[in-house]
């Protein structure tokens, strides 16, 4: 029986939707393989004329016909049917779940190019400069093909590039590079530095990596403000050894916070000589605090790694180190103060933002994962996007097992060794994901001390360095892996591994070997003299035609580069690659009949997601593989969530502490750990959400404000009208006294009334002159005794001396240099904006910290949030006016 009938019509009622457009797009394909390359442009151009008159969904069929032609024509793919429903889902707005080797990238091509039409830009947002710079030359022969220009935007990029990338057709960018030039331009105070317009269409790869697990973490622009108090921080870091867990303060793990006692308050506070922590002049609260937790919570090789001097936070989710971020509220100090680095200065938030506020900036935004399903809910609650579960082009033959759970951590890593022994004897390749730097590393030299031979991949620089040849060569035999986190490495992990970077491998330390000196002397290794000849060849005339620097940049972007590159890097490179890929078919085809890839995942995460991006590495384009996961009751998850139970039930069934217990009934018990985790973390992104979306709103005015201050011609005009209001509020009369007085006032009561109007009304003058400056021609009528007449007389003649007044003030700006003195105006206006913006986030900062007691009142603290940011935002607002009419109109460089 059908539960819900009219869901069920609605998905054949889809299905034939999409299955009538993919036969659209099929039927073309016959027809446009017999055209010339002048044909095909002539399509091109007649499909974009059609734009502006019919719209993007109805060329649709036609422009992904052509562009799945053109794909093929100049880089010799075309898409599956499985890639082409992908690219309708991802033009309309959705997010779409491909599993790893499913081709997310070509799939792509379809809706980012079709949006380009609009000539409004689509951007493309991917998690690291390596795949954003890698899909820019791949796809770009595509795009080109198609008569579309492409951007890359890179952190080392200049001004003038990004302004080039940003107004390409299609754009290239990281995630944290479109949000902080994003918020680049929105304080800055010349327009020429503005390097993005408009935004319009977006695709996110790795969506739930940016849009979840990243959601939390806000985007901060800062300005330093003071150094810190390093005596302050020192004596917290070292009083705090003199306090015990449960006496003196307790640690919530799934918090990751810390929390004094009483007691601890009282010690605390007599071990710094001080009768409160709380002291007005001289608080110590926050710096015992963050010392407590940076040496409790803040774990070295798992939150952060410290290179080079610095504390450099550990993204949790990607393995990588985030450069430029920092912890706030002094967390980030107190772990230099346990690291004994040196200490960054105290910063203010000048402008900010979260990725779930800055991606629904883009009207029309979608994205890409191999993992986004069981996000689903998130997703569409949160940011009003449907996740649709593309099916894999070929059937997925990987076999999933149960989970190990074993009693203790060392039998698991044992267990782990043996499994990687087995692994490596039969030349199995295997990938092992590890939960942080720390582990990978504890792994690694175990694996040294059996003397297996290994890669690891984390967030040590050494290893990013080598990120894409690492997971490249993942599956070739005998290959032993270790990961900290697999999401959005990009490269595809092919069995038997990649002939294109062993090519690239090969090549580098052939021509290392050369010296820069003369090729003709220098002896080049033991290759054969073909090998040789075509070295010599390829060095001769990048030496003659470019330089060796060059020659050394096409190397690294090889194969892309190879359409750029010189004659003799094509040959040499099809030599190598000849003679490679027929090794590699013999490669995969034992690497298959070992099994494929094994995958071990050495602890299960909080999130189902990354585990999953883990297991998905395995039976990719319908491989053969194997993936499971060794857990212990003494992993963190399972420690916070349910543990006891479960090692309960281990040390009842299973007698050797060293045999695991297995059962899809104690896997799916984790899943269901995991799930708790998922809901509650879901709940907190929901909440940071719904609490930065009140300050968003004001956020957007702001900067809608601000801009146009940027970019108008004349602010003096917005500064006569400010100033025209203000003479209306001076001369605003109390609604009682200029309201009919009732016969409940007595006669005495009138007289004073109309007494203090008309007192106020003469001391309009001397109060309005205290902000703007002298006004001789207002004059007081003594004789008039009404105070509405006087209001309106001082009013009309305190407007004809500000026309007079501007008149002049412009006057004298033309006589000057006219562009600078506005550029002026324009950029005090501007700071001003910034000043109070700043202080209106600091207070929303601080409102934040404590709203949550507003609860034990019985308020609802969002509710009351939103009224604080509300009135914050009024106080706000005003001081702006008054400071712009205050400073303007005495400034003696723009005054009359």
């Amino acid at each position: 029986m059908i539960k819900n009938p009219l869901l069920f019509i609605g998905n054949i009622f889809n299905q034939k939707k999409y299955k009538n457009i993919i036969a659209q797009i099929k039927a073309q394909s016959p027809i446009l393989e017999t055209k010339t390359e002048e044909e095909l442009k002539d399509i091109i151009e007649k499909i974009k004329r059609r734009v502006p008159t019919e719209g993007l969904n109805n060329v649709l069929p036609d422009w992904f016909a052509i562009t799945q032609e053109i794909s093929y024509r100049t880089i010799n793919l075309k898409h599956f049917d499985t890639q082409l429903l992908a690219g309708i889902h991802l033009h309309e707005k959705k997010i779409v779940e491909m599993k790893t080797g499913e081709g997310k990238t070509l799939a792509s091509t379809l809706a980012v190019s079709l949006n380009a039409l609009s000539k409004k830009g689509a951007h493309v947002v991917t998690v690291n400069e390596y795949l954003a710079e890698r899909d820019q030359q791949y796809m770009g022969k595509l795009y080109k093909g198609l008569g579309l220009t492409t951007g890359l935007i890179l952190d080392k990029c200049t001004t003038s590039e990004k302004q080039a990338g940003y107004n390409s057709d299609i754009t290239y960018v990281t995630n944290s590079q479109v949000v902080f030039d994003f918020l680049r331009d929105s304080s800055t105070y010349v327009r020429e530095n503005i390097v993005q317009r408009p935004f319009n269409y977006c695709v996110i790869d790795e969506i739930d990596s940016i849009l979840i697990d990243e959601a939390r973490t806000p985007l901060i622009i800062s300005e330093n403000l003071e150094e810190n108090n390093i005596r302050k921080l020192n004596e917290a870091n070292n009083l705090i050894s003199l306090l015990k867990e449960t006496v003196h303060f307790v640690i919530d793990q799934k918090q990751r916070d810390v929390n004094l006692t009483e007691e601890g308050y009282q010690r605390a506070a007599q071990l710094v000589g001080k009768p409160t922590l709380y002291d007005l002049n001289d608080s110590y609260a926050l710096e015992i605090l963050n010392a407590l937790k940076a040496h409790l919570v803040f774990k070295r090789d798992k939150d952060y790694i410290v290179l080079n001097n610095k504390v450099m936070i550990v993204d949790e989710f990607t393995g990588r180190v985030m450069e430029d971020r920092r912890w706030s509220q002094g967390i980030h100090e107190a772990v230099e103060m346990k690291e004994g680095v040196p200490i960054g200065n105290i910063t203010k938030t000048k402008t900010g933002i979260t990725y779930q506020n800055f991606f629904t900036l883009y009207p029309s935004l979608s994205g890409m994962s191999g993992t986004a399903i069981t996000a689903k809910k998130e997703f569409q609650e949160i940011y009003n996007l449907n996740v649709v579960e593309i099916p894999t082009a070929k059937p997925m033959i990987r076999k999933d097992l149960n989970d190990y759970i074993y009693q203790t951590s060392d039998s698991k890593w044992k267990a782990v060794v043996n499994q990687t022994k087995e692994c490596f004897t039969k030349g199995q390749p295997i990938l092992i994901g590890t939960a942080n730097v720390e582990k990978s590393e504890l792994l690694s030299m175990i694996l040294t001390r059996e003397k297996i031979p290994h890669q690891v991949l984390n967030a040590k620089p050494e290893n990013v360095t080598r990120e894409s040849e690492i997971v490249a060569l993942a599956g070739q035999r005998f290959g032993v892996t270790i990961a900290t986190n697999m999401a959005g490495r990009g490269t595809d992990i092919i069995l038997g591994g990649n002939p294109v970077f062993k090519v690239k491998n090969k090549l580098k330390e052939l021509i290392l070997e050369f010296q820069k000196g003369d090729i003709n002397k220098q002896p080049l290794s033991n290759s054969k003299e073909e090998i040789n000849e075509l070295l010599r060849d390829l060095i001769t005339e990048y030496q003659e035609k470019r330089t060796l620097k060059n020659l050394e940049e096409d190397l690294q972007a090889l194969p892309y580069s190879l359409d750029i590159g010189l004659t003799s890097l094509v040959i040499i490179y099809n030599f190598f690659y000849n003679n490679e890929s027929k090794i590699w078919e013999k490669e995969n085809k034992l690497v298959r009949e070992a099994g494929g890839l094994f995958v071990l995942g050495t602890e299960r995460a909080e999130t189902r997601r990354i585990d999953n991006q883990l297991r998905g590495r395995s039976g990719r384009q319908g491989d053969p593989g194997t993936s499971q996961f060794y857990v212990s009751v003494e992993d963190e998850l399972l420690k916070n969530f349910g543990g006891d139970r479960i090692k309960t039930a281990l040390t009842m069934l299973v007698e050797d502490k060293d045999s695991p217990l297995e059962g899809k009934m104690l896997t799916n018990s984790l899943e269901k750990a995991q799930e708790k985790v998922e809901a509650y973390y879901f709940d907190i992104r929901k909440n940071v959400f719904e609490y930065d979306e009140i300050v968003n709103e004001q956020r957007k005015k702001i900067f809608r404000i601000r801009n146009e201050f940027l970019w108008q011609e004349n602010a003096g005009l917005d500064l006569l009208a400010l100033n025209e209001a203000l003479v209306e509020q001076f001369l605003v009369l109390d609604e009682i006294n200029s309201s009919l007085v009732t016969e409940e006032i007595g006669m005495d009561t009138r007289s004073s009334k109309k007494e203090k109007e008309l007192e106020k009304m003469r001391e309009f003058p001397r109060d309005y002159e205290n902000w703007v400056g002298q006004f001789s021609h207002i004059k007081i009528d003594e004789t008039l005794d009404d105070a509405k007449k006087i209001s309106e007389k001082i009013q009309k003649q305190t407007e004809e001396e500000l026309l007079i007044s501007n008149d002049l003030r412009t006057g004298q700006i033309k006589l000057s240099n006219d562009e600078i003195i506005t550029r002026m105006q324009s950029r005090r206006i501007l700071e001003m904006i910034d000043t109070f913006w700043t202080d209106h986030l600091e207070r929303m900062n601080y409102i934040r910290d404590g709203i949550g007691w507003r609860s034990y009142g019985q308020e609802n603290p969002l509710h009351a949030y939103n009224a604080e940011a509300i009135k914050s935002y009024q106080a706000m607002y005003e001081e702006i006016n008054l400071s712009m009419i205050y400073y303007f109109l005495r400034d003696p460089l723009l005054k009359s």
